[in-house]
């Protein structure tokens, strides 16, 4: 099964490719190094195949890529997705983080500290935003949690995290 989702604004324009009985074949390009490593990092934990190229307004700064590129995915998601319940606990450095979703129920918790402002020519801050957007355009609810190591350490065991939590779901569905 794979959808293909397209989302232009004024601000940016975001194509999603993706597979959700794929072998983790991921290409991922958004213009934005940390965006990129999350999403990658998720479709490995998913063993997703995903295609997302994102072009937008990055000098200005990353929100506007950062969220749609969420929007579209969560999107696609939400196509291929109906119904289903995943968790994983991942490690990554010092740090641990736990994720959990369960689709056809939209909302978001997060519980974690990020301590830099920006990393990888993202702020931080959209990082949660990232989250959310995925989570509920995703039709899904994500709780996640992230504690112990360094930023790049939280977000990467996050990524991971949830990607195997939507992989359990979509083998759940």
């Amino acid at each position: 099964m794979s959808a293909c989702k397209k989302r232009q604004t004024k601000e940016t324009c975001i194509e999603v490719l993706l597979d959700i009985e794929g072998s983790a074949t991921i290409k991922i390009d958004t213009e934005i190094p940390l965006l990129d490593e999350i999403l990658s990092a998720l479709a490995r934990g998913a063993g997703f195949d995903l295609t997302l190229t994102a072009r937008g307004d990055t000098e200005t700064g990353d929100h506007h890529t950062t969220e749609d590129a969420a929007i579209t995915l969560g999107s696609a998601l939400a196509q291929e997705i109906k119904s289903g319940i995943g968790s994983s606990t991942v490690p990554s450095g010092q740090a641990l983080a736990t994720a959990a979703v369960r689709f056809g129920e939209p909302g978001y918790r997060g519980s974690f500290a990020l301590e830099s402002q920006f990393l990888g020519g993202m702020a931080l801050e959209n990082f949660g935003h990232f989250l959310r957007a995925l989570a509920y355009n995703g039709r899904f609810n994500l709780i996640i949690t992230a504690e112990g190591g360094n930023d790049m350490s939280k977000i990467e065991a996050m990524s991971m995290a949830l990607g195997r939590a939507l992989k359990k779901a979509a083998q759940d569905r």
